[in-house]
Parts: structure tokens; C-alpha cells; sequence
């Protein structure tokens, strides 16, 4: 019974993520899950590499290393450690609890992502106009929030909280791609579909959601 229920789930998610508008091949091929035991592992990977980095550029400093190339290899180095806390930060953020972390680990940079930090804040605390306001404008900008599960969700979510339908649809698609037993997520993507006439959609979902329960 357990394998079936198994299979159905199966079956129903990766049809799911078959028909997904916006979808990214990449991502459908992959089919790589934002669940815990995956963030802890790469954030824990790039905690590693970042520690990595620092002890060299601190014994290239210790060592009085000041030749050019001394120079171009921690600059390089720093460049490096910026990029892996972007990284962290960016995956750090697909999980509410995390956000004031994130804040804090970005001070003293200039991360546009963050912009997106600050909506799920908004979000979190209730404030859904100003949330959605902050996300309509970054998306206006940057088209598109790639590989992150919670901003697609929650966008798509407000957009449905507008009565947008038809275009919350392909965020919470893209979102469910992460984290495809998401049940918030699947609900509003189901009464997104009923609303814009997809029986067959909202079935399919409501088939995913019917093994979750």
C-alpha cells in the first residue's frame, strides 16, 4: 500500500513538473528538492570553502605578501568568498526562520537580492501590500528570481491574493518545482487553476494533494 502511495505521488509530481509553465529544462531534468537535509548540506559546503578562503588570504597577509601577484590572489580570493556568500545567503533565504540571519550576514554589502529578503520579512510579518509591492518591482526589473523556491511561492501567492490567477500560475509552478509537496503551495496553485477554468490541472493537484493529506 505504501509503494503504491509512493508511486502515485511520484507519478503525479513529475507529471506535474512536466507541464510547468516557465519551466527551466535544467531544473525539470535535475528534479534537485530544496528539502532541509539538501540546504544544510551545501550551506555547510560553502561554510567549508569560505573558511577555506579566508585562512588563505590570512596567511598570504601574515606572510607580508605584498608583491602584485600576492596582491591579484586575495583580491581574487575575496571576490571568491563575496560569491559564496551571496550563495548562502540565497539559499539560506528559501526558509522564513532564516531571514534575520540573512539580513545580517549581508551588511556591509550591496546584494539587490535582497530587496527580496526584505518583501519576505514584509511577508512574514503580516504585510502583504508592502510585500507584494517590493517583489512586483524587482521582478519588473530583474524578470525573474531563478533557482529559489519561498520568493516564487510567495509572489505567486499574492498574486493569486489579487485576483491574478493566470499569473500567479507559473510562479508557483516554478516554486513547486523545488519543493513539490509544498501544500500551501499546491492548494493556491489548485484554486488558481479552478479559477481560471484548468479542471483537468486542478485535478492533477488535487491528486498530489490527496496522497500528502
Amino acid at each position: 500500500m505504501i509503494d503504491k502511495i509512493v508511486s502515485l505521488y511520484r507519478k503525479a509530481v513529475m507529471g506535474l513538473i512536466g507541464g510547468l509553465s516557465g519551466a527551466s529544462a535544467a531544473v525539470a531534468d535535475e528534479a534537485c528538492f530544496y528539502d532541509v537535509g539538501f540546504m544544510q548540506t551545501q550551506i555547510g559546503r560553502i561554510q567549508k570553502e569560505m573558511k577555506r578562503i579566508e585562512a588563505d588570504v590570512r596567511s598570504g597577509m601574515e606572510a607580508g605578501d605584498n608583491s602584485d601577484y600576492g596582491k591579484k590572489h586575495r583580491a581574487e580570493l575575496m571576490k571568491q568568498r563575496e560569491r559564496l556568500l551571496f550563495r548562502m545567503i540565497f539559499l539560506a533565504s528559501n526558509s522564513f526562520k532564516n531571514l534575520g540571519d540573512c539580513v545580517k550576514m549581508a551588511e556591509g554589502h550591496t546584494f539587490a537580492f535582497m530587496e527580496c529578503v526584505e518583501a519576505l520579512m514584509e511577508y512574514q510579518s503580516g504585510n502583504r501590500d508592502r510585500a507584494f509591492q517590493i517583489l512586483e518591482a524587482y521582478y519588473g526589473e530583474h524578470k525573474s528570481v531563478e533557482e529559489h523556491f519561498l520568493v516564487n511561492k510567495v509572489f505567486g501567492m499574492l498574486l493569486a491574493d489579487k485576483g491574478r490567477f493566470g499569473k500567479a500560475i507559473p510562479f508557483l509552478t516554478y516554486a513547486l518545482q523545488f519543493m513539490p509537496d509544498d501544500t500551501d503551495c499546491l492548494a493556491e496553485l489548485k484554486r488558481c487553476y479552478e479559477e481560471t477554468g484548468e479542471r483537468g490541472k486542478a485535478d492533477t493537484v488535487s491528486d498530489v494533494l490527496s496522497v500528502l493529506a
